[in-house]
């Protein structure tokens, strides 16, 4: 008989060949010193450069981790989902490749999990409370400051970090949520929270650690495209939920 898994760590990756050998290390060995009856799922977004080669050989030796990989680049929330479809954990959360939030956080989140029972719990960077080492260019930051403004005035979301890439979820809500997806790329967290809020689930803004690191990969002209699309999102999402 199998063991159960409580909880599944979903990890979307795309051209992380610079970043992703010293996060993966960090989170292996903490995982193994802090956490019980865990999986983690690499999500291979298509790469164009040896991401895959380098998950590949870092996890060899480890069955509670696996690898998924497919040629064409889709978005990270297309890799998040996949993570989820291919997840058996009660309690699922994703995090950035890049080492931005540092493993710790988890045994804080699961923490919360286990005393309060949210149905969703996101970390943000933009609470009094959290803890910033290396903060954002301030092109990313206004960026995101508008990005958070425009997104609760169109959706009401009442969220102060949407893009913050550290949220975990009880599965029945991250099933429910991620189920036809309409977005795969900057606006999909927007759209899991409008449904979660749609669907009166429980939301937990936790404050985190966070540092910000080098090798985005927002071009130039994505906020033009970024903010149009979420406008089509939300008519999108006034016809079915």
């Amino acid at each position: 008989m199998s063991k159960k898994i409580e909880l599944s760590i979903i990890i979307p990756a795309y051209n992380e060949e610079y970043r992703i050998s010293d996060f993966l290390d960090k989170l292996i060995n903490y995982s193994i010193t802090n956490l019980k009856n865990y999986e983690i799922i690499i999500v291979d977004d298509g790469s164009e450069d040896n991401t895959k080669d380098i998950v590949s050989n870092l996890i060899k030796d480890y069955k509670t981790i696996k690898l998924i990989s497919y040629y064409e680049n889709r978005g990270k929330g297309y890799a998040i989902l996949q993570g989820i479809n291919n997840s058996a954990g009660d309690f699922i959360l994703f995090m950035d490749a890049d080492g931005s939030t540092a493993p710790e956080e988890i045994l804080k989140m699961l923490k919360i999990h286990e005393n309060y029972n949210y149905d969703i719990i996101i970390g943000t960077r933009i609470a009094e409370e959290s803890n910033i080492t290396i903060p954002q260019p301030i092109s990313r930051k206004l960026l995101s400051k508008f990005f958070n403004l425009y997104s609760n005035l169109l959706f009401k979301l009442k969220i102060h970090d949407l893009l913050c890439g550290f949220k975990g979820f009880k599965r029945n809500a991250a099933l429910q949520i991620f189920k036809d997806l309409k977005s795969y790329r900057w606006e999909f967290d927007v759209e899991i929270l409008y449904k979660a809020r749609k669907k009166s689930f429980s939301i937990y803004q936790v404050p985190i650690r966070w540092k910000h690191r080098e090798g985005s990969k927002i071009k130039k002209s994505d906020p033009i495209f970024i903010f149009l699309n979420l406008f089509k999102l939300r008519l999108k999402l006034l016809r079915k939920v």
